[in-house]
């Protein structure tokens, strides 16, 4: 069978702009359309392969036996390409001209966007209660504190969740297959849990939670795996073995392989930083603060936690990572402001002044995931507003002694240990909010202002 011809007579007799979804079961294809008696059954009856066809209700099903899992797979993306021709022919005419780097934050932009409602949401209630807990008597022990906490970290825990079905979806496989990579990652069994292995093989122990990079590199596996063997396997056993095998070679891959490569990066990253603050301390908070975005994204930021609590078990307060995260944060909320302040589209101008009102507030999700990962300008202007606040924090010496950024972090500056007795830690502080946002919005003026003046 020419699934190609199948597909494309299906789309003749259908007609995709009466197509609402596509979906299918063991032998039927399931059309879902706008007016199913606009389809003259007859035809699709005629076309090769079709062992029948039934209505029912606003759903068209088509049976093909055994076939429908080949037949699925290239109407579907046969439908999906002609509903994105023109997006289409833009990527193709630009791809060219685009440098690995640029081809992989596009592909991290596409990933992204479904999780984008959840992370904007979820990153405003934890923004608002962080507003509560500092203008209110409410404790951060209450328990209506301890339940929206859990409901706004719910949106961060579950990450790779939504990772994984957007992944999925962009690598043209079923997104239930990155759904379960994700779910696998997070299982109790599994996430953190050290001492397990395979066949004597060990299992790195590893932390999946708030995590992206390892079911993004495991879904591409499973999308590789997939092409592999498609063709390989007869039509009868497309429906069993296909699934059985993309799902074992995914998961235990990534298991194997991709959760030891981000321990070793993240330790790696975490010595590279650690080696350079002992030897140039405010160029390390300079490049923290540039890079630090980076780790959010990937999830390699939590590499670095241990050298935060260290110090803060240690002093009392940390003058390394903490006060160039502040830096950060603030200027991944001007860069994203900035870029509510160009837009022209009021739909998007208010996702965008949400999000980067929330980074301002110390989360910076919304703005990573939601504005910065698709507009690479405005990416570009948070890292070098990241880097003067993180060098001016290294300068100035700033402390803080709790984990928390934004402007809620101004709280975490009043220290009563030597030598930060007095105020000018908080003047330092400010110092760095100030020079950060100004520098992390002005770099995405004048970088997107550019841009447009090209173009």
């Amino acid at each position: 069978m020419n699934y190609q011809s199948v597909s494309q007579a299906l789309l003749d007799v259908i007609k995709i702009e009466n197509i609402r979804n596509i979906t299918h079961c063991a032998t039927r294809l399931r059309v879902n359309v706008r007016n199913i008696d606009q389809i003259d059954t007859e035809k699709v009856e005629q076309i090769e392969g079709v062992l029948g066809v039934v209505k029912q209700g606003d759903t068209l099903q088509i049976i093909f036996g055994p076939n429908v899992q080949g037949v699925y797979d290239t109407f579907n993306q046969l439908y999906e390409s002609k509903i994105s021709t023109t997006k289409s022919k833009e990527e193709d005419s630009t791809k060219s001209k685009e440098g690995p780097f640029s081809r992989a934050l596009s592909f991290l932009a596409a990933a992204f966007l479904p999780t984008m409602p959840i992370v904007v949401a979820v990153g405003l209630i934890s923004a608002i209660l962080n507003i509560i807990i500092l203008a209110t008597s409410l404790s951060a022990e209450s328990p209506t504190y301890e339940l929206i906490n859990a409901i706004a970290s719910t949106g961060f825990f579950f990450l790779p969740l939504y990772v994984g079905y957007g992944s999925a979806k962009q690598l043209n496989i079923n997104p239930v297959y990155g759904i379960f990579l994700g779910a696998v990652l997070l299982n109790e069994g599994i996430n953190g849990v050290e001492g397990l292995s395979l066949f004597g093989l060990p299992i790195v122990a590893t932390t999946y939670s708030y995590t992206a990079l390892p079911v993004l590199l495991g879904v591409i596996i499973m999308a590789q795996t997939h092409k592999l063997i498609y063709k390989r396997i007869p039509s009868y056993f497309k429906e069993v073995l296909i699934p059985l095998i993309v799902i074992t070679v995914g998961t235990l891959a990534t298991l194997l392989l991709v959760g030891p490569l981000g321990v070793i990066l993240g330790n790696w990253m975490t010595a590279g930083f650690v080696f350079i603050h002992d030897k140039i301390g405010w160029l390390a908070l300079g490049l923290v603060g540039a890079l630090f975005g980076f780790t959010v994204l990937t999830g390699t930021n939590k590499a670095l936690v241990p050298i935060m609590v260290t110090s803060l078990a240690a002093q009392g307060y940390d003058t390394f990572l903490i006060p160039a995260m502040l830096g950060t944060n603030i200027a991944i909320a001007t860069a994203t402001l900035a870029v509510a302040y160009l837009e022209k589209d009021a739909t998007k101008k208010g996702t965008q002044l949400s999000a980067g009102v929330t980074g301002l507030m110390g989360i910076s999700e919304p703005s990573l995931f939601g504005v910065l990962i698709n507009d690479k300008q405005a990416l570009y202007g948070s890292m070098i507003g990241g880097a003067i606040g993180g060098v001016v924090a290294g300068i100035t010496n700033l402390a803080q002694n709790s984990i928390v950024s934004g402007l809620p972090g101004l709280a975490t500056m009043v220290i009563s240990k030597a030598p930060y007795t007095g105020l000018s830690n908080m003047y330092a502080g400010i110092l760095v909010i100030v020079v950060s946002g100004a520098a992390g919005f002005l770099a995405t003026i004048f970088l997107k202002r550019r841009k447009m003046s090209k173009v």
